[in-house]
């Protein structure tokens, strides 16, 4: 941190004449008040004993203050000010950047006896995002990343992500880490908390569902700033954070005020058919559930759900594919699933109905009309890059 520069405002009475004041000083590397007193007094060729006799103070109490064995307090700062033409002010952030400086030591002792918790998270991954500045396993990294989550310790972070844990989407097929996706969810939190946005309108973002489901036929350089700009003017932020590894979350949805909602997107299956359900996917949730709850979805069609909040995510499921897929398609979908091939019937489809084929291709494996292996041609790749990357 550069040292801060100090303005000194001259005091009412001037007992001695200082030479050139004390003017910056730099929170990082803080030295005890005491030490820039005994230099001022050095330079003013004022005795300990003297300063005493100025302040009212005892030489002791004096003595203890330049030893830093004594806090320097605000009425001390006010008897410096008189005598040495230092503002108490200054002598007061002196004493805090000190205190500060002793506390956060005091921390890295105490956190010490937490590092290995680092060794739950990726932290190559770590200085990958920008979170560490290194991938060393200690004290001064714990605590940088005990900020990023805006935790006190470990178990106050293992205690906030709980409610987390409940609310994801399991994989059935695949072991999750849930550290990765507390990454992932934070990063989400902290960027959508920044985008400007306008106060939640139920009706507006309904409004806007045929607007958004039309970019899926332009390209991921257009649609990914066209997605947040409209989703902002009613209330939604919508950020891009790509996927860690092993985190196997495609969105999130989350309630961030009572009047603005988060909604995160990863490209966890690099696809345009499984990123578009996503989008609709956390949006039904926005529209059809509480303002209370947490949404982690993985959003994988091959996976079973889990009995509990199975209802929640099938709801957002059928408003996803319905809102991709309108009712009034039904009849020529169920057409096409009939009989997909050859393939310009599926390009055809995906014409009238205004959407990308590959989204019509992803639903049609889904439902088991056509092979997994079959039109992934059509699917457009996704992938986000963060903005500073």
């Amino acid at each position: 941190m550069p040292a801060t520069a100090l303005r000194l405002a001259a005091p009412r009475e001037v007992l001695v004449t200082p030479p050139t004041p004390y003017v910056a000083y730099d929170p990082d590397s803080a030295r005890p008040p005491g030490e820039t007193l005994k230099d001022q007094l050095d330079a003013l060729g004022i005795p300990q004993a003297d300063l005493a006799r100025r302040t009212g103070l005892s030489t002791k109490h004096i003595n203890q203050i330049i030893q830093g064995t004594a806090v320097l307090s605000p009425e001390t700062a006010l008897l410096l000010e008189r005598t040495t033409k230092i503002p108490a002010s200054m002598w007061n952030q002196l004493e805090a950047a000190w205190r500060t400086h002793v506390t956060r030591d005091q921390e890295l002792v105490r956190l010490s006896k937490h590092i290995g918790w680092l060794d739950k998270f990726s932290l190559s991954e770590l200085v990958k995002r920008k979170i560490l500045p290194t991938k060393d396993t200690s004290a001064a990294n714990l605590q940088r990343l005990l900020e990023f989550f805006g935790v006190a310790d470990p178990a106050v972070a293992e205690d906030l992500w709980r409610s987390y844990r409940t609310a994801f989407r399991r994989s059935t097929v695949l072991e999750t880490n849930d550290y990765a996706t507390a990454v992932w969810l934070r990063q989400a939190e902290l960027e959508a908390r920044e985008l400007p946005c306008q106060p939640f309108d139920r009706a507006a973002l309904t409004v806007l569902l045929p607007r958004l489901r039309a970019l899926t036929v332009e390209k991921p350089e257009t649609w990914r700033g066209r997605i947040t700009d409209l989703c902002a003017q009613a209330g939604v932020a919508v950020v891009f954070i790509p996927a860690p590894p092993r985190s196997h979350v495609s969105g999130a949805t989350r309630w961030l005020a009572p009047d603005k909602v988060g909604v995160a997107l990863s490209d966890r299956f690099k696809k345009d058919d499984h990123f578009w359900f996503t989008v609709f996917h956390e949006i039904g949730h926005i529209l059809l559930h509480g303002k209370r709850l947490t949404f982690l979805d993985n959003t994988d069609p091959e996976d079973e759900l889990t009995a509990e909040g199975d209802r929640s995510e099938e709801e957002a499921n059928v408003f996803a594919a319905e809102t991709l897929i309108p009712p009034e398609y039904a009849a020529a979908y169920r057409n096409l699933a009939s009989r997909p091939m050859p393939f310009t019937r599926i390009e055809a489809f995906a014409d009238k109905a205004g959407i990308a084929p590959g989204i019509v291709v992803g639903r049609l494996q889904h439902d088991g009309a056509l092979e997994w292996t079959h039109g992934n041609k059509y699917k457009r790749s996704v992938e986000i890059i963060p903005a500073d990357g």
